[in-house]
C-alpha cells in the first residue's frame, strides 16, 4: 500500500505536468490506489499546504541549496518541497523522519546522485533551523514569499492597499476552515453538534443553520448525517449567494452553472414541494455529481441538465441563479491551487463568458422577477463590470437592494454583496441583485 507522502508526491508531479484541478487528480490516484482513510486524509493536506506555499518553499529551497529552481528537475523539487513544508511547517514530523522519507521518494522515483543531493540540501535546512529559528527573516522581503503570482500582487496591492494585501495573503496563506450548512427542517443545531461528536467530528456554531468543523472532509462525507442529506459541506458566503435570490416557497428558479449543486439542494429547500429548480451545468460530470447528490437529498423539485448558459434555451422562471464561471480568486484560500493555474488574462476570457451568460440567460426571466449575477471572483473587471456592461445592454432591469437577512457588514452599498477574505474571515464573493420591469 502507498504512503501518504508518495501519495503527496504523485498528486504534485502531475500537477506540475498537466494543468488539471488539484481534486481531479487526487480523486483520479485515490480511485486507482486501495488507500486507507487515514493516508488519504494526509496527502490532501499535505498535497494542499505544499500548493499553497510553493512560492515561499521554492525560496527557500534556492537559498539553502545554492540552486536556481529552474536548473533542478521537477522530480527532486518536488520531493524537496514536501521534506521543506514538513521540517518547517509541521511540528508533528520529526526532522530525521521528513529527511528520511524523502531521501526515500528520492531513491524510489530518480537515482542514488539525488538521493544523496536531497539528503545534503534537508539536512543543511534542519542546521539552520537548529541554529536559528528565525533564519528565514530576510527571505519575507522577497516577493516569492507571499507565494502569489507576482500579477495577482500587483492587482491586490492596488485594490487593497498594502495593509490590505498583506492581511489577504495572511488569510489564503493559512489553511481554511471547513464550514458545513445544516438543514433546518430536520435537526436543531444542539442535535447536529451532539451526532456529528458521535461520529468523532467536533463542530461548533458559526452563524444561523451554519457550524465550523474541525475535521477532514471524508469523515464528514462519512457521517450519516451527510448520507442522510442533514447537511452539506459549504461556506456561509456560498449560502448568502442564494440569499441574495431570497427564494419563497413556491417560487420557479432557474439555476445556472449549478453543478456541484450545493446552491442548488438549498434553493430546493427554500422554495419547498410547491416550488421547482430548473439547474443545469455544462460539464456531464459535474451534472452527474449533482444528480447524485438531489437523490441523497431525497429531492423531488430539481430537474438537471446539461446546458451551455451562454447559448442554450430555458424555461421562463420566476427567479434565475448565475453563479457564474470565473477567475475563481476569492477561493485562492480553500482551493490553493487556483493561483497557479490562473493567468492574467483568464479575467478578461471570463468576463466575456458572464457577459454572454447573464445577457442569454436574462432572456427567459419573467417581468417582476429577480435575477442573481455572482462569482467567487475578486477582480472588478468579473464583477461591478459585467453587471454595468449587462445593465446598459438592457433597460429593461434594474439592480434591486440585497435582502435584509443578509448580514451588513457584508453588504457593499446596500446594492452589492462584496464578501473578502481578509476582512470577513470566509471565502470572498461577489453578487449583485437585479430585477426585471
Amino acid at each position: 500500500m502507498m504512503d501518504s507522502r508518495t501519495i503527496t508526491y504523485s498528486i504534485l508531479i502531475q500537477f506540475e505536468r498537466k494543468d488539471t484541478k488539484i481534486p481531479v487528480i487526487r480523486d483520479a490516484i485515490y480511485a486507482k490506489h486501495n488507500l486507507n482513510n487515514s493516508s488519504k486524509q494526509r496527502a490532501t493536506f499535505l498535497a494542499n499546504e505544499v500548493i499553497r506555499l510553493r512560492g515561499r518553499l521554492d525560496l527557500m529551497i534556492t537559498f539553502i541549496s545554492s540552486k536556481k529552481i529552474n536548473h533542478l528537475g521537477k522530480t527532486i523539487l518536488t520531493i524537496l518541497r514536501i521534506g521543506f513544508y514538513e521540517i518547517i511547517y509541521d511540528p508533528k514530523i520529526p526532522d530525521y523522519a521528513a529527511v528520511d522519507s524523502s531521501v526515500d521518494l528520492a531513491h524510489k522515483f530518480s537515482n542514488r546522485k539525488s538521493a544523496g543531493f536531497t539528503n545534503a540540501v534537508l539536512r543543511n535546512l534542519v542546521r539552520k533551523k537548529n541554529k536559528n529559528k528565525n533564519w528565514y527573516e530576510k527571505l519575507k522581503l522577497h516577493k516569492n514569499w507571499f507565494s502569489l503570482p507576482i500579477w495577482i500582487q500587483e492587482r491586490w496591492l492596488k485594490h487593497y492597499g498594502e495593509k490590505g494585501f498583506f492581511n489577504l495573503v495572511d488569510f489564503i496563506n493559512q489553511p481554511s476552515k471547513t464550514f458545513i450548512r445544516c438543514d433546518s427542517k430536520t435537526n436543531s443545531m444542539d442535535q447536529n453538534i451532539r451526532l456529528l461528536k458521535k461520529s468523532g467530528i467536533k463542530s461548533e456554531l458559526y452563524i444561523k443553520n451554519f457550524l465550523t468543523v474541525e475535521s477532514s472532509n471524508s469523515k464528514i462525507l462519512d457521517s450519516e448525517l451527510f448520507k442522510e442529506g442533514d447537511i452539506s459541506i459549504q461556506s456561509p458566503s456560498a449560502a448568502a449567494i442564494v440569499d441574495c435570490l431570497d427564494p419563497n416557497v413556491g417560487d420557479i428558479i432557474l439555476d445556472v452553472c449549478a453543478a456541484p449543486g450545493t446552491k442548488t439542494l438549498q434553493l430546493a429547500n427554500l422554495v419547498g414541494p410547491e416550488g421547482y429548480v430548473y439547474a443545469s451545468d455544462i460539464s456531464p460530470n459535474r451534472v452527474k455529481a449533482g444528480k447524485k447528490d438531489t437523490k441523497r437529498h431525497r429531492k423531488n423539485n430539481i430537474e438537471w441538465s446539461l446546458k451551455d448558459a451562454s447559448k442554450d434555451s430555458f424555461n421562463i422562471v420566476d427567479k434565475i441563479l448565475i453563479d457564474a464561471p470565473c477567475t475563481g480568486t476569492g477561493v485562492i484560500g480553500r482551493k490553493p491551487d487556483i493561483r497557479w493555474r490562473r493567468k492574467e488574462n483568464d479575467i478578461k476570457k471570463f468576463s466575456d463568458i458572464q457577459l454572454s451568460i447573464i445577457n442569454n440567460c436574462s432572456r427567459y426571466l419573467k417581468k417582476g422577477g429577480v435575477l442573481v449575477y455572482a462569482t467567487c471572483s475578486m477582480e472588478p473587471e468579473e464583477n461591478l463590470k459585467v453587471i454595468e456592461q449587462f445593465l446598459n445592454l438592457n433597460s429593461d432591469f434594474v439592480v434591486d437592494k440585497i435582502p435584509n437577512s443578509i448580514p451588513e457588514h457584508w453588504i457593499k452599498d446596500q446594492f452589492a454583496l462584496n464578501i473578502l477574505p481578509h476582512l470577513h474571515g470566509i471565502d470572498g464573493v461577489f453578487a449583485m441583485r437585479m430585477k426585471k420591469i
